[in-house]
């Protein structure tokens, strides 16, 4: 799971009126200065019955039905930010959906993107998404090969042996949202390049928050719509990353040096206090 720090941290680019999709139990917390309006494909008691494994959770106020191919509820250029946390790989046409949130936004709008790092979830032992397949079923339609992506999900997600073919059946027949594609932060950068070019779109990266422990299984881009000749700032400086506790203890010079150098001139010096100590006691 992603330290709230880190979201938070990316979270200050967002200000003014705009959305976040598919928010489900875990909506980001915005800062003050951004209002939020929720989005999703079905209402609140559809989504429950949707997901059982969530019952139980509080789900974000849907108020807009809608979905990342498709906000037509929202004019052109008529919001300030999306926030899209682990949505793009359910799209089984994600440029579709970048179209879309590049129609709606304003100039310089903020796009918040959570994804999933595939070496951290259930998708670690599935094969990336080159982003020549998104683009061939981005021009040819997704449909021919919908049920090759719920069998891929069924058998190495789900890891289900003889009954996989009944399964993939009743999630196809559920339009179950699985993920249908599966990245890296550097492929996904190869697949953003890519779109970009296809659909004449463009974004900007204006942050990037890597995963930050062996357990976050996300990484966070902030792209802004459109290219900018001058150098564009969030509204109030970036917070930095929490301090690792056993960090916050070392002596500043210490910190400073494992920062530049890295740890070998400090673990160098550990050996030499201990060889040190070692035989004034032997003494």
């Amino acid at each position: 799971m992603a330290t709230v720090d880190k979201r938070s941290r990316v979270a200050v680019w967002l200000r003014g009126d705009g959305i976040e999709i598919g928010a489900l139990h875990r909506p980001l917390v915005a800062p003050p200065e951004a209002r939020v309006t929720y989005v999703d494909r079905l209402p609140d008691a559809d989504l429950r019955a949707h997901y059982p494994e969530l019952n139980g959770m509080p789900f974000a106020p849907v108020t807009v039905l809608g979905t990342a191919e498709d906000l037509s509820a929202f004019g052109d250029n008529s919001v300030d930010f999306i926030i899209a946390n682990h949505l793009l790989e359910h799209l089984p046409d994600p440029i579709a959906g970048l179209i879309e949130f590049h129609r709606v936004l304003r100039p310089d709008g903020a796009l918040y993107m959570a994804l999933p790092d595939s070496r951290v979830t259930f998708d670690r032992t599935r094969e990336l998404t080159s982003p020549e397949h998104i683009i061939d079923e981005h021009r040819h339609g997704t449909e021919s090969n919908r049920a090759a992506h719920y069998r891929d999900w069924v058998v190495n997600a789900e890891n289900r042996g003889a009954d996989a073919e009944s399964r993939i059946a009743e999630l196809m027949e559920m339009d179950y949202s699985i993920h249908f594609h599966c990245w890296r932060a550097d492929t996904f950068l190869e697949f953003l390049l890519a779109a970009e070019k296809e659909a004449g779109i463009e974004f900007e990266i204006a942050a990037f928050a890597p995963p930050e422990h062996p357990s976050d299984d996300e990484f966070i881009l902030l792209l802004l719509k459109g290219k900018s000749a001058a150098v564009r700032l969030p509204p109030r400086p970036m917070p930095p990353p929490s301090m690792p506790t056993r960090l916050r203890h070392l002596p500043g010079k210490a910190l400073r040096t494992l920062v530049l150098e890295g740890p070998r001139p400090l673990l160098k010096k550990s050996s030499s206090y201990i060889r040190r100590r070692a035989s004034r006691n032997r003494g």
